[in-house]
């Protein structure tokens, strides 16, 4: 029964997909250049992307996202996609996609699971298994990258920290120091969430609304610190560029002590592989040829 349901499977999708196609294609073509074009004149967090390899497989599958995610809309509920969203607003293929196409993406890599299953000749069950991980692959990429962002954000932070309070030591305010960290190509992920402060509060949102909805995107303790400090500096009217030099020494402090936890956690977290791995190919490796010889004396 499992041999020909794959073969249906795909006879479907392709006819479905050369049926609606070529009506869609050009519409979100469009689209997406209207909505790229609209966030550059805005300013947005995320840069438009730049010429890039022509890569056909890739392309046709972000091609099919849009066919596949019309006819589950419905399915999205809108809090996820809006926590979703946020999470995909720093990949440029994935800036402008929806919660629908998440879920297309998805259903693509289950049905690219049970065919790899299949072609492998493996069991039903095990091509259902292998689907089944399959289809939750991308959220383990996202939560990678999501964990990836976290640490290469605060990894940049002390450095932006002490170039901002530079400037306002000079005399500049806070806006003019970020814009002028901006100014200095400073690329990351960092310059991406200053990119949006700025843009927030020139479009006229409060600094503490900013820095707080900030806050939220990173969704990180450590920075949330950094930001609460930073609210509460300019409301009790201490020195911001002071406040700035402690945060980036206490970042730094953290980050060598949790450097050092790691080196410490090292030794016991190389025990299990060492008793499951090493230790037995050692042993057979001394004791190997003295049971063997024991055995052929007997």
């Amino acid at each position: 029964m499992f041999a020909w349901l794959i073969p249906l499977l795909i006879f479907v999708a392709v006819f479905l997909l050369a049926q609606d196609l070529l009506r869609r294609l050009q519409a979100g073509r469009l689209q997406r250049e209207a909505v790229a074009v609209g966030s550059q004149v805005a300013g947005s967090a995320v840069a438009a992307p730049g010429p890039r390899r022509k890569e056909p497989l890739v392309d046709l599958f972000f091609r099919t996202l849009p066919v596949l995610a019309g006819w589950q809309v419905r399915w999205v509920a809108p809090a996820w996609e809006r926590e979703l969203r946020k999470k995909l607003v720093y990949y440029p293929r994935w800036a402008q996609r929806s919660g629908a196409e998440w879920l297309a993406a998805k259903e693509l890599s289950l049905l690219g699971g049970l065919l790899l299953g299949w072609l492998l000749g493996a069991g039903w069950l095990a091509s259902l298994a292998l689907g089944a991980a399959a289809f939750f692959l991308p959220d383990l990429w996202l939560r990678e990258q999501d964990q990836l962002r976290r640490r290469k954000t605060l990894q940049e932070l002390p450095s932006a920290l002490d170039l901002l309070a530079s400037c306002m030591e000079a005399g500049l305010n806070f806006e003019q120091a970020v814009g002028v960290f901006m100014e200095r190509g400073r690329r990351g992920y960092l310059a991406v969430e200053f990119r949006e402060l700025l843009r927030a509060i020139q479009m006229g949102q409060a600094r503490r609304d900013a820095l707080e909805a900030m806050a939220q995107r990173v969704d990180d303790p450590t920075f949330g610190t950094f930001v609460t400090s930073l609210i509460q500096a300019e409301r009790l009217g201490v020195s911001v560029a002071a406040t700035l030099k402690n945060q980036a020494a206490q970042l730094r402090t953290k980050r060598s002590q949790e450097i050092e936890k790691q080196a410490l956690e090292a030794p016991v977290k190389l025990l299990f592989p060492l008793i499951l791995f090493i230790f037995p190919v050692v042993f057979l490796v001394l004791f190997g040829p003295i049971i063997i010889r024991l055995l052929q004396g007997m």
